[in-house]
């Protein structure tokens, strides 16, 4: 099988030094574990017995490192567990993301199984609110939603449709989802972007 779109998503967060992926597995999200599975050389994922504990431990994350939280979910109840955590991470003001699965757009608003409106559920929690339509979008939506958890200090969520196994080209990202090689922007160069500040993208196409 060759590149997944789930893959795309699992590299954007190591481009922006995410080693660490708090969660537990599920249906909905099953590309992504995938994606994960593929580049633990990169990104590991520690298991969790409860989605809660994800958001807490990514929470706890962010305050011991500066770094980035990241947390992981499937789709309807799992994502649902992640609340309490998250709103830990929103009231501390600590830059978290959160990431839930969803079921296939081609179902939603037919009461199929488990099926919850994440991106609803999570306006009140989260800085950043954003549901993936077409793969094409994982690189600059994962830019937008990281850029937002630094400069607002809070937590950005991500849910991300059943086929998230769709194969996946690089040369379909858009160019704004390219590398962001040395700018001070980036956590990978500095720690805490300032407020309002954008992660450019100088320099050349990803290989």
């Amino acid at each position: 099988m060759g590149q997944i779109a789930s893959e795309a998503l699992i590299e954007r967060l190591a481009d922006w030094g995410v080693d660490t992926v708090f969660g537990l597995p599920g249906d909905g999200i099953n590309g992504i574990m995938e994606g994960l599975r593929r580049h633990r050389d990169r990104v590991r994922f520690v298991l969790v017995h409860h989605e809660e504990a994800a958001a807490f431990m990514a929470t706890a994350h962010a305050k011991a490192t500066g770094k980035i939280g990241v947390c992981l979910a499937t789709s309807g109840p799992g994502g649902i567990h992640l609340l309490n955590g998250l709103y830990d991470a929103k009231l501390d003001h600590m830059p978290v993301l959160a990431i839930t699965g969803m079921q296939e757009t081609s179902v939603l608003g037919t009461g199929y199984q488990q099926e919850v409106n994440l991106d609803k559920l999570y306006a009140d929690v989260a800085e950043y609110d954003q549901m993936i339509y077409n793969p094409a979008q994982l690189p600059s939506v994962v830019d937008n939603a990281i850029r937002t958890a630094y400069a607002r200090r809070g937590v950005a969520h991500i849910t991300v449709p059943g086929r998230n196994c769709w194969p996946w080209r690089r040369s379909s990202a858009p160019p704004s989802s390219r590398r962001c090689q040395g700018s001070p922007a980036c956590p990978t160069t500095r720690r805490t972007p300032p407020a309002g500040s954008a992660c450019s993208a100088p320099g050349h196409p990803r290989n």
